[in-house]
């Protein structure tokens, strides 16, 4: 199963909702805090009120009550989080990312833990969701954001959204982009993929990973971006925490530039004493 969780109090979930009902047909299986809980195929659709970043063990609810469902698998193979994402710099854009904590949990979650990623699921969903919009005829950016923020989850999961403020958020097509990317035959059985990959280095919103895995070079899980490996007192907890969270890990791939170039140095020192294959 894979489950897909709307916040009732986020506009762009209940708008990527609404269009996911609108592309395609949909089942009710039951009642999960007094709204319909909807099936097509392996996709499973809930709603819950509260904001995602703060649904703590939502995992272990949504697999209580499927094993209450005669029929289906309960188990959830990934949870995606139907959300907005805002910008600051108010840059137009479709992102997905990995929820976790490197450092303190200053927005959901727990400080110093990362949920297990979701590598394929996720990387797969990027570049459906790159096709999709293009042939909308959008021009917002496809991008993987780094790992931040909550909710801590015992599931593989992944967040995916439409940024980057009020105005873009019920956007309709930007909504349908994203339905139609998750009803993607890609995203739902991504198969074995690319090599999976954690991703060190680099800014917020990570070109350089989202340009690899978009050239299907690599899957990737966790991302650890330099204001993480500046802030953290140890960098090896921290790479380890990212390794440790990326199911089927099998290489790093470091962003170096002129300014992380001493801190992107150590990482590599660290990560030869563990024999895994690094690329940059």
């Amino acid at each position: 199963m894979k489950a897909l969780l709307v916040s009732t109090e986020d506009p762009a979930s209940r708008n990527i909702r609404d269009r996911l009902l609108e592309e395609s047909d949909w089942e009710e299986i039951g009642t999960f805090r007094k709204t319909p809980v909807l099936m097509h195929g392996e996709l499973v659709l809930f709603e819950k009120e509260g904001t995602h970043l703060y649904f703590e063990g939502v995992d272990r609810e949504l697999l209580e009550f499927m094993s209450d469902i005669p029929g289906p698998d309960p188990r959830i193979e990934v949870l995606i989080f139907l959300s907005r994402h805002r910008s600051e710099m108010d840059v137009h854009s479709l992102t997905v990312h990995p929820p976790g904590n490197y450092l303190q949990a200053d927005f959901g979650g727990a400080p110093g833990k990362l949920p297990p990623s979701s590598p394929l699921h996720m990387s797969a969903a990027l570049r459906a969701l790159y096709r999709e919009k293009k042939k909308l005829g959008l021009s917002d950016q496809t991008t993987y954001e780094v790992t931040h923020h909550g909710p801590y989850l015992e599931t593989p999961s992944f967040f995916i959204e439409i940024g980057s403020n009020e105005s873009r958020w019920d956007v309709q097509d930007l909504g349908r982009a994203i339905a139609r990317a998750l009803l993607s035959d890609e995203f739902r059985d991504p198969g074995k993929g690319f090599p999976v990959a954690i991703g060190i280095g680099g800014g917020h919103y990570a070109p350089r990973f989202t340009d690899r895995a978009m050239r299907k070079k690599f899957d990737f899980g966790h991302m650890v971006p330099d204001y993480v490996l500046e802030s953290a007192l140890e960098l090896r907890p921290v790479i380890d925490l990212a390794l440790g969270a990326t199911p089927g890990v099998e290489a790093v791939f470091l962003h170096r530039t002129s300014r992380n170039k001493t801190i992107i140095d150590e990482a590599s020192d660290i990560l030869e004493d563990g024999g895994i294959e690094i690329f940059q």
